[in-house]
């Protein structure tokens, strides 16, 4: 299996554009003579996949089977409060897509605002992103995205009537806002290199369009948003280390931009609006955030929230009674509400280990606040908590047809790495399996924008579980799990302490037998992609048995030298420049693909999607191909490329489970698991 289809691959010495990289040529996909050839190489290596996992086809439609019966077929979200609407999603037996409704308060009439499965008919992609009603919730504003570019098209819809208007804009960015009882939004065009730049003013039934705001350099992305309370819209220009936000009057189409602070290098902030303040998310005292209030039109500061070494702020949302701060402590996610008159309420969760966040709350005059839980055996479930009596109350249980929970047991272990820090591994188990250390492993990662795995139910897991998988997540340095600094102590000059920390929760489980050596499998997705990657590189051979990296961030050093590319200037905050020497360095030191070497590997299975803006799909293509190359073991190195989709994969419920049974398969048949 070595030089599986390496027989398709055609050495273009005549066409280099990169001396040391033989195939850099892969990139060209719009090249009149290259393009069709790469087509049709990742349509080969689809049918090479396919192949591959021919012998195993009744068992990857059991599993798909499975996935499919712990999703209920028919079934509708949590309705919330939204004016004088719920608003709610619902799906139907055999439907990829949901069907968005509402219900006036007090009627049981549902109306249909937007059915997904139209919009989607004849594609082979579709994703929804922005749905939102104006303030009199007669006119809906949408975006869909029909290839996986996540290059937008902005629509408008009449809510009564049902009539589609003709103001339709191109290139947007998963961001609009509306004016409080006006029919104008503002929203983000995305730049040729799908930057989003530019933030615009559009007035229904206008063809002229007012530009308000215009972000010049390639390290910073713009977005806007608006206070719950509807009074202001915030237009915010964000890097990877810092930013700078502008507020307007959302009354007044005629007010424009003004500055809440300027940028300054190394600090983040993030506003809101409650009662004639701005409340400000901040780390310009400390790395772990606090909350400050300045009235409008004043630049005198009130702490509110001051930092704590311990406590890891990440969210404040204002309300007319209360704020509600959501945070990390030891390593778990808290909400804590904090009422006008400095009383306080945190919300207590029962599981070692979880998720937990703000729900649907679209009111700001409430009494009520709703927050969603979950954690590795409890599906989603939505509590309501009464401000008054400080009592919660279960609406909403996600209910998973076939899952006993009692069947499984979760833990969350400290595992220390190369340099003594102790990283948080979340564990899944059923309670029947010994620690003999004869159970197959699946180990998750990513580590990557201070971005958290928290240990949230997924359904898709149990089929690798109830065949005697422990499955498990390391929350590795990268990732934000026990504040700031572990974020920090994961990027620039540290980024290998994210693959240490990884190999290290690999090496625990060895050791205290949950399984042993050349029975684990690796998994991470895009940045998890080039945690796999560099994993295998680093750890001795014979760890690892499988490594299945999903849209993999693998070509790094190629990547972050080519700024046309549509997130690397931005990505210099996390990565480093490589234009100085010192990061280009670093960067070459860890890149997988600069780093593959003359050894044995594991089974591989790569994929992408050849319309993703994020990880390109050259990526997993030329580090496939250059496994192959180097790798002395008879592993496959497999690719599979989803030629109608991005960065996120297929979009329909069951074409995502389509893939994950492909995956999933894939894992079993090299572990020699027939059924």
């Amino acid at each position: 299996m070595k030089k599986l289809s390496y027989q398709y691959v055609e050495k273009r010495n005549n066409h280099p554009k990169n001396s040391e990289d033989e195939y850099f040529w892969l990139r060209d996909i719009k090249n009149e003579v290259d393009g069709p050839l790469i087509k049709e190489l990742l349509s080969k290596e689809n049918d090479i996949t396919k192949d591959y996992l021919k012998s195993h086809s009744s068992l990857e439609n059991q599993i798909f089977e499975e996935m499919k019966s712990r999703e209920l077929e028919e079934y509708s979200t949590c309705p919330y409060k939204h004016g004088e609407y719920h608003y709610y999603e619902r799906y139907e037996k055999n439907k990829e897509y949901a069907i968005h409704c509402r219900k006036k308060i007090g009627s049981d009439i549902e109306e249909i605002c937007l059915d997904e499965n139209e919009l989607a008919k004849g594609l082979d992609y579709f994703d929804l992103g922005v749905f939102d009603p104006s303030s009199d919730h007669k006119i809906l504003a949408y975006t869909v995205d029909t290839n996986g570019s996540e290059m937008y098209t902005l629509k408008f819809k009449n809510l009564e009537t049902g009539e589609i208007y003709n103001d339709e804009i191109h290139n947007v960015a998963h961001s609009v806002s509306w004016y409080k009882d006006l029919y104008s939004v503002v929203y983000v065009v995305q730049n040729e290199d799908q930057r989003p730049f530019k933030v615009m003013q559009h007035n229904l039934g206008s063809a002229d369009d007012t530009e308000l705001f215009t972000e010049e350099s390639g390290e910073y992305f713009v977005g806007v948003n608006e206070s719950l309370d509807h009074e202001y819209i915030f237009i915010t220009s964000n890097g990877s280390t810092s930013n700078t936000s502008y507020y307007l009057s959302a009354k007044d189409i005629n007010a424009r931009p003004e500055l809440i602070e300027p940028r300054r290098d190394k600090i983040e902030y993030y506003a809101t609006h409650k009662n004639g303040y701005f409340y400000i998310l901040s780390n310009d005292t400390h790395h772990n955030f606090r909350i400050i209030r300045r009235k409008i039109g004043s630049n005198e500061t009130e702490e509110v929230i001051a930092p704590d070494d311990n406590i890891y702020i990440n969210d404040i949302e204002c309300y007319k009674s209360f704020n509600a701060i959501s945070y990390r402590e030891n390593g778990l996610p808290k909400i804590k509400l904090i009422f006008n008159d400095d009383s306080e309420h945190i919300i207590s969760f029962p599981e070692p280990s979880y998720n937990a966040y703000s729900g649907d709350n679209a009111e700001f005059d409430t009494n009520l606040f709703r927050y969603d839980y979950s954690s590795l055996t409890r599906p989603l479930t939505t509590y309501e908590l009464d401000i008054t009596s400080k009592k919660s109350k279960e609406i909403y249980f996600k209910e998973v047809p076939g899952f006993d929970s009692s069947k499984y047991t979760v833990e969350r272990v400290s595992v220390p790495s190369h340099d003594k820090a102790s990283v948080p591994m979340s564990i899944l188990r059923r309670h029947e399996d010994k620690l003999d250390g004869k159970s197959p492993v699946l180990l998750y990662g990513y580590g990557s924008y201070g971005m958290n795995v928290d240990p949230a139910f997924r359904s898709k897991i149990l089929s690798l579980v109830d065949r005697g998988f422990i499955f498990a997540i390391a929350h590795i340095r990268g990732s934000s799990t026990l504040g700031r600094f572990w974020y920090e102590e994961g990027k620039f000059l540290k980024k290998k302490n994210s693959f240490y920390d990884f190999i290290a929760c690999g090496e625990y489980l060895i050791q205290n037998k949950y399984t042993s050596k050349g029975q684990i499998a690796i998994n991470g997705g895009s940045a998890g992609g080039m945690l796999v990657g560099a994993a295998i590189n680093i750890a001795p051979e014979g760890m690892f048995k499988v490594a299945i990296a999903e849209v993999p961030f693998v070509d790094v050093l190629n990547t972050m030298m080519d700024s046309s590319l549509p997130l690397t200037q931005l990505e210099y905050e996390e990565w480093g420049n490589p234009n100085d020497k010192e990061y280009f360095d670093y960067i070459k030191s860890y890149s997988p693909y600069d780093n593959i070497e003359k050894k044995d590997y594991p089974s591989i299975l790569a994929t992408g999607g050849l319309n993703d803006p994020r990880v390109t799909y050259w990526e997993p293509m030329k580090w496939i191909y250059r496994l192959r190359d180097h790798a002395t073991d008879h592993n496959p190195k497999l690719l599979y490329m989803n030629m109608g989709a991005g960065h996120a994969g297929a979009s329909g419920r069951y074409e995502y489970m389509k893939e994950d049974a492909m995956i999933q398969t894939f894992i079993l048949k090299e572990f020699g698991i027939e059924s």
